[in-house]
């Protein structure tokens, strides 16, 4: 009789184990599954950012002026908050979006090209919710500033 209860107590035992891993297993794909949809959302802002950098190179260049657009961005993505950031090197210029609050510490996880070059650079950080952009050309070359409106 004494083996039938240890028996018990085993198979109790490696239910439980079973259980643990089925659980955690099911909880990493889920969070697997919400962190993808949180970057794909992250490449939507950016590519809409971007659009709003074309309109305004192409108002830039026909207008010859200045201009600044502010327009509306989503305070977080899912529950996370975001931040973009305009930059450039020599060859090309890009707009990069990552995830937490301070932009200036890491590399962004999605990037996105512009298709002219230009002098861009400027911080947004989603807490603000207002994104503006001042366009200008300087010597022929637009310049594009990124920042918030307070």
């Amino acid at each position: 009789m004494p083996s039938n209860s240890i028996d018990h107590l085993h198979s109790l035992l490696a239910l439980s184990i079973v259980g643990i891993i089925l659980t955690a297993s099911i909880s990493s794909y889920c969070e697997l599954i919400k962190r993808s949809s949180e970057i794909r959302e992250l490449k939507n802002v950016l590519e809409r950012v971007k659009s709003k950098v074309d309109y305004s190179l192409l108002l830039l260049t026909e207008n010859n002026s200045t201009l600044t657009l502010k327009f509306q961005m989503p305070s977080k993505i899912g529950n996370r908050y975001y931040w973009i950031r305009i930059v450039n090197d020599s060859s090309s210029a890009w707009i990069e979006g990552g995830f937490g609050i301070n932009s200036r510490m890491k590399g962004g996880e999605c990037h996105v090209y512009l298709p002219r070059r230009t002098f861009a650079s400027g911080t947004f950080e989603s807490r603000y919710v207002i994104a503006q952009l001042n366009c200008s050309i300087k010597d022929g070359v637009p310049q594009i500033m990124l920042g918030e409106k307070k």
